[in-house]
């Protein structure tokens, strides 16, 4: 990957894991090795480029890698009722660049906040909407029931 359209693509990525700022914490194993690698990991947290935090997706690719990059750094599944219920997408951030970012590939987010109104989400609710995110975005799936849920696999 060492075009300059490739280098766009990781930078457009690293953008969307430093999403809620240059410091990242918590950031998942395999996402972590390669921070590494990079040599932006100090201690227990990586720490991102401050040019690749004030980053802004152009191109429809360099949306999809911004938000496979929030994704996978600030985003998981929730399945309220695992038996019947459809999963749903959450982002542990406000991002009004992470929202415009899904809606320019056709998907409807919603803005909220916690009970307590201190922590704002991205919220991905309609199941349409779920199935386009995990058509374009292609994250990563740990959990086999939302797998199954989503349709990714027939049975566990």
């Amino acid at each position: 990957m060492s075009s300059p359209s490739a280098s766009r693509l990781v930078k457009a990525y690293l953008a969307g894991v430093g999403i809620n700022g240059c410091e990242v914490h918590n950031v998942k194993s395999y996402l972590r090795q390669w921070l590494h690698g990079l040599g932006y990991v100090e201690g227990s947290k990586a720490v991102i480029p401050a040019s690749y935090c004030r980053y802004r997706p152009t191109t429809v690719w360099e949306h999809l890698y911004f938000i496979k990059g929030a994704f996978e750094t600030y985003g998981e599944f929730f399945m309220g009722d695992p038996h019947g219920g459809h999963p749903i997408v959450v982002f542990e951030t406000g991002s009004k660049k992470l929202a415009k970012s899904l809606r320019l590939i056709g998907v409807t987010p919603l803005v909220t906040t916690d009970e307590a109104r201190r922590r704002r989400f991205v919220v991905i609710y309609d199941r349409r909407d779920v199935k386009l995110f995990v058509k374009m975005v292609k994250p990563v799936v740990d959990d086999p029931h939302v797998a199954v849920a989503l349709g990714l696999c027939k049975r566990m």
